[in-house]
């Protein structure tokens, strides 16, 4: 009996190694049976387990994987791995209240588990919650200082609260664990575009393409920068580069669509919006920047085309909804233009901007009453909006209310110092009031900011 029993460790010891073997190989379903196998010489065997569980988790089996690792815990009620496991397996089957559930039992029974605080602070994030996510990356950190994984997820944490100083600080961290850590690199990049600093931003997406060359993503957010700061053909060289790379990403066809666009190279946009579409047919965006490009064409009916199909791809888009009451009011489809700009403001009523719109419509109708309706709406939402303030003086000087016009006027002025209309209609408005010094001061203004130009 003593050599029996020893004869049957040693074959599922033996077993459970061929399942490693196996499951190194990719082998998976060799692996399963070797481990199953070694369960059968030894009931009690929670590595196989342990490793059976594994292997059905990379076959996304989940719910089998589930069943594996809690067969530990007859053997080993308090085995903190187990929780840890099941977990992530939970949350792979998107059950994250039950992911959340195991991550507190792993850490319950292991206060100092490391993976545990950061695997929960991960799911918190995509749960939105950030401030329990900033907690669990914190303790993470505090149970493993030298990984700077949790440093780099706290940052991200940091910057969806819009705190992007203190996201720097923590990707300093990070690389300050490991100097080659891309990611960081990354997302400090993007903390710093975020604030504007797009040389910053630039030097850290630099490095990023020298530690991995093949990043698309890299070559995209350095592009988006150059975009920002105006220079142009660096931008569609980066693009460029990323579409080499990955060449069936919409988005990228679409990013240098807008670049060729800014540079009115409009025929070249329209290639890469038509890509992008053929990419992603249901690609609304991709329409509406087509739409623009024809606009800038000045082929408004074959925008409105484009707007069209967005629309009916996603009938609550706002953006195509304004997009084309612009190409309508061009057209001088007035009405067409007011009932889109009236559904961007029922998608959306504290749009200034759209308020504002529809306002020089209907001032082109000669509906005056509902026009300052609008202008004081959009002034309502934003009292710093000198295009409104300017319109509603235009419409009461022109209508007699000189008064109003010169204050609204004034405004305008205020905001925006260098608004020679403004200055001309005020001249205008005093003019008709009889104050002629005012006035030729304004009309002065207006010739003398002409001489500069």
């Amino acid at each position: 009996m003593k050599f029996t029993k020893e004869f049957n460790m040693f074959d599922e010891i033996d077993v459970y190694h061929r399942g490693i073997t196996h499951q190194e190989k990719k082998d998976y379903d060799r692996a399963i049976e070797s481990f199953s196998k070694a369960i059968e010489f030894n009931p009690k065997y929670t590595e196989a387990y342990f490793a059976r569980g594994n292997v059905l988790e990379e076959k996304g089996l989940h719910e089998k994987a589930i069943a594996s690792y809690s067969a530990v815990l007859d053997y080993s009620p308090n085995e903190p791995a187990v929780y840890y496991n099941r977990a992530v397996a939970y949350a792979k089957m998107g059950n994250k209240p039950q992911a959340l559930a195991e991550y507190n039992e792993a850490i319950r029974r292991d206060p100092d588990y490391s993976k545990a605080y950061f695997n929960r602070g991960q799911l918190h994030q995509r749960m939105g919650r950030d401030d329990a996510a900033i907690e669990d990356f914190g303790a993470a950190i505090r149970s493993d200082p030298k990984d700077p994984q949790p440093y780099v997820c706290r940052g991200l944490a940091l910057a969806d609260k819009g705190k992007y100083d203190e996201a720097i600080e923590d990707y300093d961290r990070a690389l300050g664990v490991d100097a080659e850590y891309a990611e960081a690199f990354g997302n400090r990049g993007n903390a710093y575009e975020r604030l504007g600093d797009n040389p910053q931003a630039v030097e850290n997406y630099n490095e990023v393409i020298r530690l991995t060359p093949d990043d698309s993503k890299a070559y995209y957010n350095r592009g988006l920068v150059y975009f920002n700061m105006d220079k142009l053909s660096q931008s569609v060289a980066d693009y460029d580069q990323a579409i080499r790379l990955s060449p069936k990403e919409a988005r990228l066809r679409q990013s240098r669509g807008i670049v060729h666009a800014k540079k009115r190279q409009f025929d070249k946009a329209i290639l890469d919006y038509n890509e992008a579409v053929r990419l992603e047919p249901k690609n609304v965006d991709a329409r509406i920047c087509h739409g623009l490009a024809l606009v800038g064409m000045k082929k408004h009916e074959e925008a409105l085309e484009q707007y069209d199909q967005a629309i009916s791809i996603d009938p609550a888009s706002a953006r195509a909804y304004h997009s084309r009451g612009v190409a309508n009011g061009l057209l001088g489809k007035n009405q067409q233009a007011i009932d889109d700009y009236s559904k961007v403001l029922e998608l959306h009523p504290g749009d200034a901007n759209v308020c504002c719109h529809r306002g020089v419509i209907y001032t082109k109708t000669g509906n005056i009453k509902a026009a300052v309706k609008d202008y004081t709406k959009a002034i309502e939402l934003r009292p710093d909006y000198a295009r409104a303030h300017y319109n509603r003086g235009l419409v009461y000087r022109i209508t007699g209310q000189l008064d109003r016009a010169i204050a609204d006027l004034s405004e305008a002025i205020r905001l925006n110092p260098t608004h020679a209309l403004a200055y001309q209609n005020r001249g205008l408005a005093y003019e008709k009031k009889g104050d002629k010094a005012k006035a030729r001061a304004d009309l002065k203004k207006v010739k003398q900011m002409q001489r500069s130009r």
